[in-house]
């Protein structure tokens, strides 16, 4: 019997219906959760064009929708990396090797008024098709990063307000060293003494100065703010060019170097030359104690991931640190010949990249010191060199 035209629908045709109605009130819920996010939300395609721009990256990047939908996403991005990013999502649809796509990063944009700011950025890849390919989310960390250097300031104003209660003290003793031989030189020459007798005076007092001027060098170093120049760089080849630098002055001591790096390393948003100064300290700081243990012993730079950070080791095989010392205090020190600013620098500069400076030691078998930084540092006083998105 022919089917009528007010026969109910087919069950095909009730399922069809059912399943439109579920992705119709999917997609309200999506677009009403991205629309209430109070971070932005940008879809691009594979073109980089912006197909959606929600409330939250109108209020930060201080465009209208309007203004942007259908142009290119480098308009929020500062230079160098604006003329940069085509090429990056080129190589990215060739190759597939992804540099910013399923991580968090830290990095800059540039608002409408020409503003530059930190944000933290998140991309994922959301399909494969001619339209939206791309999903980023977008925080503004301007006032994270605000409170962050207001805590390295603080602490940095706090360590040297407790160094220099302890100044006063270190420098007298060799102020005091400087006039009693002084004194001494006075009445030997008073006295018409020969040469040979004043002459050990005269050494003592040049190795108080020295010591003195070291001391001043170190504390100008702890007490200005430090500038900071972030760049990605290549750990192993930071590593590599440290031990060559100064391999002759370590072999001269009789210390072997050895520079292990984990394979694949990523590259990490540093300072270099800040970074450089750090492995100085720290092997310095190495070297000298395993000479104090009478053997030349060996000289341990290490590099690995350990999550989202990259974690650096120095190590030594010298006869450790007491339990009781706290060697990041100013002026504490285990050598005769130490300031005991060296670490207190390190842990300045490792704070100011966002990260964490600690150590491990055993007596008798060695030390070593661990500097774990965040693979994308705070760079609040830096701009990205390559493109992040």
């Amino acid at each position: 019997m022919p089917s009528s035209s007010r026969d109910p629908p087919a069950p095909d045709a009730d399922a069809a219906n059912s399943l439109a109605h579920q992705l119709e009130r999917q997609q309200a819920r999506l677009a009403s959760i991205i629309a209430g996010t109070q971070d932005a939300f940008i879809f691009i395609d594979h073109r980089a064009r912006i197909l959606a721009f929600n409330a939250a990256a109108e209020a930060i990047f201080g465009y209208p929708a309007a203004e942007v939908i259908g142009k290119k996403v480098d308009m929020l991005m500062p230079e160098p990396y604006r003329s940069q990013h085509d090429g990056y999502i080129e190589r990215y649809e060739r190759t597939g090797e992804p540099r910013a796509i399923g991580r968090i990063r830290a990095v800059h944009g540039q608002r409408r008024s020409g503003e530059q700011f930190p944000i933290e950025l998140s991309v994922t890849k959301v399909g494969a098709d001619d339209d939206v390919r791309y999903a980023a989310f977008i925080r503004d960390i301007s006032e994270t990063v605000r409170l962050r250097e207001r805590l390295v300031e603080r602490e940095r104003l706090v360590a040297i307000g407790t160094t220099a209660a302890k100044f006063a003290h270190e420098v007298g003793n060799p102020l005091n060293g400087m006039l009693m031989n002084l004194q001494l030189m006075k009445r030997r020459i008073d006295k018409a003494a020969p040469l040979a007798r004043i002459e050990p005076l005269v050494g003592r007092v040049e190795d108080e100065v020295r010591r003195l001027a070291g001391l001043l060098d170190e504390f100008r170093s702890m007490s200005r703010r430090q500038p900071f120049e972030f760049r990605w760089v290549e750990v192993p080849e930071v590593l590599e060019q440290f031990a060559a630098t100064q391999r002759a002055l370590h072999v001269g001591l009789g210390v072997r170097v050895v520079v292990r790096c984990e394979p694949e390393l990523p590259q990490v948003h540093v300072d270099p030359e800040k970074l450089t100064q750090v492995l100085h300290n720290l092997a310095k700081n190495a070297v000298e104690a395993m000479a104090e243990g009478g053997s030349g012993g060996v000289l341990s730079l290490a590099a690995r991931c350990v999550g989202q950070q990259l974690v650096l080791e120095v190590g030594d095989t010298g006869g450790g640190i007491p339990e009781a010392l706290d060697v990041f205090e100013p002026f504490v020190t285990t050598k005769k010949e130490g300031t005991g600013l060296g670490l207190p620098v390190v842990r300045q500069i490792v704070a100011g990249h966002g990260g964490e400076l600690s150590y491990r030691s055993t007596p008798g078998e060695g030390t070593v010191f661990e500097v774990r930084l965040p693979l994308d540092s705070p760079s609040a006083s830096g701009i990205n060199q390559r493109s992040p998105w």
